[in-house]
C-alpha cells in the first residue's frame, strides 16, 4: 500500500494507524513517523485536528477549504472512542434538533476541543461498566467514508440520554428525540439499565418506557426488574430551579411537571 492509498482509505486517522502502516511497509523509527507527518502537514496533504489526530486534504481542496466529517473526528478522537448521547441520536436519525456539539464516550482522559466550527467533548465510561467490564456493550459499527466508527445502539442511547439529560439539550429535546424511535429492543434497554446499578435511573427509564408501552410493546413483566430496582426513598429528578415537581407512582421519583405534562413553556430553562 502506498501513502496515497493510506490517505484515501483514512480520511481521518490517528498517529497510531499511520505508524502501523509505516511499520508494515518498512522498518521505521518513531522519529521517522513524526518527520513524515510533519512533511505532509507542511506540504498541505494533511491537517492536524488535535494531538495525534489528522484529516486528509484531497487534491481539489486546501487547508482552509477542507470539509471534515465531524462524526469521523468524534469517532477517532481516542483509540476507544464511542459516539454517544445526543450525537448518537443524530446518527440514528431521531434527534429533534441538530447540535454543533459532538459527544463521545472514552476511558481515556480527553480534554474538550473545537475544530472546524464543532465542539467535541468526552464523557467517561460509567464506572459500573468498567468494573464488569462491558464497556463496549450495545455498540454498533457505522461506516462513514470507508472508515468504521463505533456508536451506541438505540437501546443504550435511550438509557444514556435519560441518565444525562443535561448533555442532550434538556428534557424537551430528550423526550421528543426518544419518542421518534420507531423500534427499540426493550430487553437490551432493561439489561443495560440494570448494569449501571443506579436506582434513580431505573425509575426514570421505567417511567419513560411505561409512557410508551403501546409504541414499544412493553409488557408489565419486562418492567418488573426496573420496578424492583427503584429507589427505596422517593428521589427528585433534576429540573429547573423554579420547576414544580410531582411524585410519580409507582416509580418513587419526583419529576418536573413539564415532563409529566409534556409542556415546554420554558425552553430556556436549565435542566
Amino acid at each position: 500500500m502506498t501513502v496515497e492509498q493510506f490517505f484515501y482509505d483514512h480520511p481521518v486517522f490517528r498517529y497510531e494507524e499511520f505508524a502501523l502502516f509505516k511499520s508494515e511497509h518498512a522498518a521505521i523509527k518513531a522519529i521517522s513517523v513524526n518527520t513524515a507527518l510533519t512533511y505532509y502537514v507542511r506540504s498541505g496533504r494533511i491537517k492536524p485536528i488535535r494531538r495525534k489526530l489528522y484529516a486528509v486534504i484531497s487534491p481539489n481542496q486546501s487547508v482552509d477549504s477542507v470539509s471534515v466529517d465531524p462524526y469521523l473526528v468524534a469517532g477517532k478522537v481516542t483509540q476507544d472512542a464511542i459516539i454517544g448521547y445526543h450525537s448518537a441520536l443524530e446518527l440514528l436519525g431521531v434527534a429533534y434538533s441538530s447540535f454543533g456539539q459532538l459527544t463521545y464516550v472514552t476511558q481515556q482522559k480527553s480534554k474538550p476541543f473545537e475544530f472546524d466550527g464543532h465542539w467535541y467533548q468526552s464523557v467517561a465510561v460509567p464506572i459500573a461498566l468498567q468494573k464488569k467490564p462491558v464497556t463496549d456493550i450495545y455498540v454498533d459499527i457505522v461506516n462513514r467514508q470507508g472508515v468504521d466508527i463505533k456508536v451506541t445502539n438505540a437501546a443504550r442511547t435511550f438509557v444514556d440520554v435519560l441518565s444525562r439529560v443535561e448533555l442532550c439539550g434538556g428534557w424537551e429535546e430528550v423526550y421528543r428525540s426518544v419518542s421518534s424511535l420507531a423500534v427499540l429492543n426493550i430487553e437490551q434497554v432493561i439489561n443495560y439499565c440494570l448494569l449501571l446499578e443506579n436506582t434513580r435511573l431505573n425509575a426514570k427509564v421505567g417511567y419513560f418506557l411505561s409512557q410508551r408501552q403501546d409504541a414499544f410493546a412493553v409488557t408489565k413483566q419486562q418492567l418488573a426488574p426496573l420496578l424492583a430496582g427503584k429507589p427505596k426513598v422517593a428521589q427528585y429528578i433534576q429540573g429547573s430551579a423554579a420547576e414544580q415537581f410531582q411524585l410519580v407512582k409507582p416509580w418513587n421519583i419526583y419529576l418536573p411537571l413539564s415532563v409529566i405534562n409534556q409542556s415546554w413553556e420554558e425552553p430556556d430553562a436549565e435542566f
